[in-house]
């Protein structure tokens, strides 16, 4: 372990080295507080901090406070040697940050007792700093394996509607554009079946490897259910999620896999809805998507269509419904 030595008397310092170099420390000698607090914002520069409260310039309360304002200093171990050896003295050093307190003349018996409790508590600190960073990493490892679909790494349906939600929130509040597609592989359960489940595992890894592709950075795009894929679409008008969605078909159409028991092709079904002035929540844009997503399954797959929104067109297509129950 190193311990910095701040002190304007070079034969304090070089007593103090000595010392701490006797005691097992590797000392590292500043002859005034600037040139501590300069040495001090090296990464790793040392863990103790042994200084006197008398410098010019910058002097050791200074440093101490500047010490402790600093997070990456947070563990730092400060023992502020000093010839005052009032109450309110005692009482100022500490409330300055300093973990420890010495007064002069300095007892190298009890210098060395107070360093070795310096060390105890840095070498505590420095571990439960570690520790905490091992938990901090472990925690956004979890967050991110329980966020992510381990099959095609797309947003896992948990992932994918925190993130979705936090967006549709956003939009609505200010008033922007959002629209929403849901996709189906079409005739999956078939693929699987002929094709065994490790083909369709190939399948999905495809599809989504062509849907990062034809996304946004910005857009989300999770695997919501087996082979039902969700893309949200932050300020993108329900024109431009169409023309997305077009492009998603034309593009499933290409996919070939071949396996040992025949070529796999693919097409897909989907559902597009867009943020309305009655919608409170995501769930209320799904629900309209995933109606327009049975339409386009029911009109024979490898399509997409659009969810209504406006009264005017739910009357017009209910109308149209009639026109052609009539005609049948």
């Amino acid at each position: 372990m190193r311990a910095l030595i701040a002190d304007d008397d070079r034969m304090t310092t070089a007593i103090l080295s000595a010392a701490v170099a006797s005691w097992g420390l590797e000392p590292v000698v500043a002859n005034d507080g600037a040139q501590a607090w300069e040495m001090l914002q090296a990464p790793g520069t040392c863990d103790l901090v042994i200084v006197d409260w008398m410098m010019p310039g910058i002097d050791g309360i200074e440093l101490c406070q500047r010490i402790r304002r600093t997070p990456s200093l947070a563990a730092t171990y400060v023992l502020l040697l000093t010839g005052r050896s009032s109450r309110a003295d005692l009482v100022a050093g500490l409330d300055a940050g300093a973990d420890d307190y010495m007064v002069k003349p300095i007892d190298p018996e009890e210098l060395r007792a107070r360093v070795q409790v310096g060390v105890r508590v840095a070498t505590l600190q420095r571990r439960l700093a570690e520790q905490v960073a091992e938990l901090a990493s472990a925690r956004d490892h979890l967050a991110r394996i329980a966020s992510t679909d381990a099959l095609t790494e797309l947003y896992s349906r948990r992932g994918w509607f925190e993130l979705a939600a936090t967006e549709f929130s956003r939009s609505r509040r200010y008033g922007r554009a959002v629209s929403l597609l849901l996709i189906d592989l079409d005739y999956f359960k078939r693929v699987n079946d002929t094709f065994g489940h490790d083909a369709g595992d190939r399948l999905l890894q495809t599809f989504a490897a062509m849907l990062r592709v034809e996304c946004r950075q910005s857009d989300v795009v999770g695997r919501i259910g087996g082979e039902e894929f969700a893309i949200l679409l932050p300020e993108t008008s329900i024109h431009a999620a169409q023309r997305l969605a077009e492009r998603i078909c034309i593009a499933s159409r290409g996919l070939k896999l071949a396996t040992a028991a025949g070529e796999i092709a693919c097409t897909t079904s989907i559902g597009i809805g867009e943020l309305g002035g009655e919608d409170f929540t995501i769930d209320d844009v799904m629900r309209r998507a995933d109606a327009a997503l049975y339409e386009a399954k029911r009109g024979g797959r490898d399509q997409w269509r659009r969810a209504l929104t406006d009264l005017s067109e739910v009357a017009d297509h209910v109308a149209a419904q009639s026109r052609g129950s009539k005609n049948l």
